[in-house]
């Protein structure tokens, strides 16, 4: 069923048929997801999962006043289909191509363009006070996975919504004992304790004020559309949750015994679930974790910490080889930041891997538990700068700015592999105090193995590759390779340029780079991040502060949501890449080389 016309009028079809029609859709969009993201990529395993709940959700919650909120944007594949976008699937993961997540731009249908999990629930309980204060009509229905049950932030909306008394809001708990990785907890365990068929009550949200039904066969489309009417049609003082239990990956039998059920995929064989391309290239994550892995045979305080990311962090060696040292609370992030602040009080030395966008939402654990009590703690970030084809809320292009004003913090980001297997060993075997190590996302460079045989003070100290008379470009991690391939732009133009590799982001070392800036009249800073409070802001205060005449030009992004993207792509769309870094040079300095 690859025609989207043809499934397009099936949907038009299915509109208030029978339970049977339905289930033929079912079908149709099921073979059509495992077709089309079989060849772009995209998050295959719960979309699977989602069939039947989003065809019964759309038949019982489907009027123009009713809005349904998906808690996580990347299990809204179906409703995309059943909103006219199945002629757009193919363009998945290709630059101005469908999202691999609900957006607000795409369709109004998309009510929300959340890509981190927990936040449904609130947004829920918000529109339906809303409702009832201003008398609209309308239901609002919170999707909520058994993963993101445990989020600090769906916790609150759990523990208010059931004190609000009749509202029109129904929460779906879509129970498939996933988050990303397997469930975990003490939820997760009291959900598994509750299989289909079983029908005493239940203690837990009955007890939290609830109106409970449940649970239900997710994929059964009259148990589940019985159990969505019934919730709508219910009365009493009461909140309704339907409790539905999914499998994630349903249809995909290579799911089965994948350790994610294929949450997400690159473009896979359907009968394999093997990726028709196979990477053998290394991640920076990769170069990370076997260093992780060194260090803590090395050292036996060392624990490792990774909220429901060990698959983006490649951590899963670490975690065998040293189990009773290793945690993955779930997707905790908050939880998982002052989790180490424990350890480390306890004397160990805590790890902790997170992809930069999740990191987000530890900030206020960073700031006051972490940074303010100056422990000594290992953070590594990956996915800093363009993070790909996922919702323009994965990159981590905000990341420096927003953590360059907390105090005990130093900030690391190296130029290739090398730098960062340096940077994580000498962390780890003399941690003073809390140290985030930044790393982009892709295939590792391997540049210059020489700096893991510099001395400690030549490593601390920005590296200066090339002396210039005119202007130096200072290059912040993956900018590095741009600014050395536009020096050489510039070289060839008659511009005598400098190339310096920064490393060390916070403190800055101001000393050297007043050093370098006084040498030359024109400094460029360039690097993958907001400017608004970047590392090239930083270094231009430094020489105003110090009087210095140098004119600086900052090369960065806009401070903006950019749209997903490769990272070529995206730099050559910002102007990041060697040859519009040259030119940009030429365009502030026109006059230069004449």
């Amino acid at each position: 069923m690859r025609n989207p016309k043809a499934l397009d009028e099936m949907i038009r079809g299915s509109r208030g048929g029978d339970i049977g029609q339905l289930q033929e859709l079912a079908i149709a969009i099921r073979e059509f997801l495992v077709e089309t993201v079989s060849t772009t990529g995209g998050h295959i395993g719960a979309n699977l999962g989602t069939v039947e709940l989003t065809l019964a959700l759309d038949r019982v919650f489907g009027g123009e006043d009713d809005r349904v909120i998906w808690d996580t944007g990347h299990q809204g594949y179906t409703h995309k289909i059943l909103t006219g976008r199945a002629d757009q699937f193919s363009t998945m993961n290709t630059y101005g191509g469908l999202s691999r997540f609900l957006s607000r731009s795409e369709d109004e249908s998309d009510v929300i363009e959340a890509s981190h999990g927990g936040t449904s629930l609130s947004v829920a309980l918000g529109l339906a006070l809303a409702r009832r204060l201003t008398g609209q009509r309308g239901w609002a229905v919170a999707v909520v996975g058994d993963g993101a049950l445990t989020e600090g932030m769906l916790l609150e909306a759990l523990n208010h919504a059931s004190s609000e008394g009749p509202l029109p809001l129904v929460l779906v708990l879509n129970d498939n004992g996933y988050a990303i990785s397997p469930g975990f907890g003490a939820f997760h365990d009291y959900l598994q304790s509750r299989p289909l068929g079983v029908t005493t009550p239940d203690t837990l949200f009955t007890a939290l004020g609830y109106s409970y039904t449940g649970p239900v066969d997710g994929h059964d489309l009259s148990a589940l559309c019985d159990a969505l009417e019934e919730a709508k049609s219910g009365s009493g003082e009461r909140v309704r949750l339907v409790h539905v239990k999914t499998q994630k990956g349903r249809g995909l039998p290579a799911a089965d015994s994948h350790p994610y059920r294929m949450h997400f995929s690159f473009p896979f064989d359907p009968d394999t679930g093997k990726a028709l391309v196979q990477n053998a290239v290394r991640s920076y994550q990769d170069v990370a974790s076997e260093v992780i892995s060194a260090e803590m045979g090395r050292n036996d305080r060392i624990v490792c910490i990774t909220p429901s990311t060990r698959y983006a962090t490649a951590l899963e060696p670490v975690f065998e080889a040293y189990p009773d040292r290793c945690y993955d609370p779930g997707m905790e992030e908050q939880h998982a930041m002052t989790l180490s602040v424990g350890l480390a009080l306890g004397g160990l030395v805590p790890v902790l891997f997170y992809q930069s966008t999740f990191m987000q939402r530890a900030y206020d654990q960073l700031f006051h538990d972490v940074c303010f009590m100056n422990l000594p703690t290992l953070l590594l970030s990956v996915r800093v700068g363009f993070a790909g084809y996922d919702n323009p809320t994965h990159h981590g292009i905000y990341e420096t700015s927003y953590l360059r004003s907390l105090p005990n913090l130093r900030i690391l980001y190296p130029k290739d592999g090398y730098e960062l297997e340096r940077m994580v060993r000498d962390s780890l075997r003399d941690l003073q105090g809390p140290t985030l190590v930044e790393m982009p996302y892709g295939p590792v460079d391997l540049i210059d193995a020489g700096v893991l045989d510099d001395s400690p003070e030549s490593f601390a100290a920005p590296e200066v590759l090339h002396g210039g008379d005119d202007l130096t470009i200072i290059a912040v991690g993956p900018r590095f390779k741009d600014a050395m391939a536009a020096r050489a732009i510039l070289e060839d133009k008659g511009i005598s340029c400098g190339l310096v590799n920064l490393r060390y982001l916070k403190p800055l070392p101001e000393s050297a780079l007043l050093t370098i800036m006084g040498k030359v009249p024109r400094v460029v800073v360039v690097e993958e991040a907001v400017l608004e409070g970047g590392v090239g802001s930083a270094v231009a205060s430094l020489a105003s502060d110090h009087g210095l005449g140098t004119q600086i030009l900052r090369v960065g992004l806009p401070c903006t949501f950019v749209e997903p993207g490769s990272a070529d792509e995206l730099a050559h769309a910002y102007r990041l890449d060697a040859s519009a870094l040259a030119s940009r040079v030429l365009e502030r300095w026109p006059r230069l080389g004449e």
